[in-house]
C-alpha cells in the first residue's frame, strides 16, 4: 500500500507541500514511473547531494535530480553530480560504469536558461515536467518529456480533498487553509478524530480563536496588545505526515504549578494518547530523559488502561497508560478558562 502524500492548494492549482515530499513521492514509485530500481537518496558526494541514484534492469546508472519550482541551474547540479559520480564511482558492485550514465530533471516547468544549457551542452538530459491533477475526486501525478508531451504517464496519488463546511455549526468557523492541506495527508480515521478535537477545542467558548502563528495553528484568546492566552497547538511534521497535537498544561509535581506546553504521544488515529508514569522518586511530570525523549504529558497517577511498564532487574521505572485524548483537551480548555477568569 503506498503512502500518503501531502500537498498544498495554491491559486494555480496543486503542488507537493515541499521539495522532500516530491523527492519521497518519485522514490516509492520509480519503478512504476521510469522502470527503475531505487540505489540511494540523497547521495552525498565531493560537497554536494544528489536527490536520487537508481539503475536500470541492465544496471545503467540514472541520476534524478527534482524541482518542485521553476529553477534556473538543474543542468548545472547535473553536470556537477554527473562528473563526480563518474569520478567516484560508488556502488560498483551494482552500477556498470560502462554504459552511459542517464541524466533526468523533474521540473513542473524549465527556465529557458536550462534549455540553452542542455542544448549547448556534450551531456544528454532528459527533462520531465510534472504537475498534479484533480479529477474525478482523485490525485494524480502527471509526468510528461518535454519533447514527447503525448505520452503522459498518471500516478495515483494517496492525497483526498477535505471539505469540513457541511460539518460546521454556527460557533464554529471554517478551518483556515492551511489546516485543510495537512488532513487531506490523513487517513480516513485519523480525519474524523482530529476534527472532533477541533471541534471540541473551538466549541467551548467563544473567546477562543484558530490562529496561524509560525506555520502552526493555535487556539487561544486574544489580550493586551497582541498577546495571546494558549490553550491548544496543531503543526504539521512533514516526515510522518501526521499532525501533532499540543496542549498546556500544568505540571502537577511542580510547587507553583506553572503551565507549559506539551506535545501529546497520541495513538489509536488520535483517540487516545499515551501517558506516562515515572517511578522514580522526586521525578517530575514533564521529563523528556524519562519518556524516551519524546517530551510527552507525564502524570502523577494512574490513568486509563495500561499500555506498557519499563522493568529493570525486578523495578519497574515507569508505567504507560492510554486514555482518550478528549480528556486531556478538555483539562486544557479548563487551564484555559482559569487563566483568562
Amino acid at each position: 500500500m503506498k503512502n500518503n502524500v501531502a500537498l498544498q492548494k495554491t491559486d494555480q492549482g496543486w503542488k507537493f507541500i515541499d521539495e522532500s515530499e516530491l523527492e519521497t513521492f518519485v522514490w516509492e514509485n520509480l519503478e512504476e514511473i521510469f522502470q527503475l530500481k531505487p540505489l540511494t537518496r540523497q547521495l552525498y558526494i565531493k560537497g554536494e547531494i544528489c536527490d536520487i541514484v537508481a539503475i536500470s534492469k541492465n544496471n545503467q546508472l540514472t541520476i534524478i535530480e527534482l524541482k518542485n519550482t521553476e529553477d534556473r541551474y538543474v543542468i548545472n547540479q547535473l553536470t556537477r553530480y554527473y562528473e563526480n559520480l563518474a569520478e567516484e564511482q560508488p556502488f560498483k558492485d551494482n552500477v556498470d560504469y560502462n554504459q552511459e550514465i542517464n541524466l533526468f530533471a523533474i521540473c513542473p516547468n524549465f527556465h529557458r536558461h536550462n534549455l540553452i544549457d542542455k542544448k549547448h551542452s556534450r551531456l544528454n538530459f532528459d527533462l520531465f515536467t510534472f504537475s498534479i491533477l484533480y479529477k474525478e475526486s482523485e490525485f494524480y501525478f502527471s509526468l510528461s518529456h518535454i519533447h514527447n508531451q503525448s505520452e503522459e504517464k498518471l500516478i495515483k496519488i494517496n492525497y483526498q480533498q477535505v471539505n469540513l463546511q457541511n460539518q460546521q455549526n454556527d460557533h464554529i468557523p471554517e478551518p483556515p487553509r492551511l489546516l485543510l492541506d495537512w488532513l487531506g495527508a490523513l487517513t480516513n480515521t485519523e480525519l474524523e478524530n482530529l476534527t472532533q478535537i477541533r471541534q471540541q477545542i473551538l466549541s467551548f467558548d467563544q473567546r477562543i480563536e484558530e490562529i496561524i502563528v509560525n506555520k502552526s495553528i493555535v487556539y487561544a484568546s486574544k489580550y493586551g496588545k497582541d498577546k495571546l492566552r494558549r490553550c491548544a497547538e496543531f503543526s504539521f511534521d512533514r516526515k510522518s505526515k501526521k499532525i501533532i497535537l499540543f496542549l498546556w498544561l500544568t505540571m502537577h509535581h511542580r510547587k507553583n504549578k506553572t503551565i507549559v506546553r506539551m506535545q501529546l504521544d497520541t495513538t489509536e488515529e488520535y483517540l487516545t494518547y499515551k501517558a506516562y508514569i515515572p517511578m522514580k522518586e522526586k521525578s517530575t511530570s514533564w521529563s523528556n530523559k524519562e519518556v524516551g525523549g519524546h517530551g510527552c504529558y507525564v502524570v502523577s497517577e494512574n490513568s486509563g488502561r495500561l499500555f506498557s511498564e519499563t522493568i529493570h532487574l525486578g523495578r519497574v521505572y515507569h508505567q504507560t497508560f492510554v486514555d482518550e485524548t478528549k480528556n486531556l483537551v478538555n483539562e486544557a480548555l479548563k487551564i484555559w478558562l482559569k487563566r483568562i477568569n
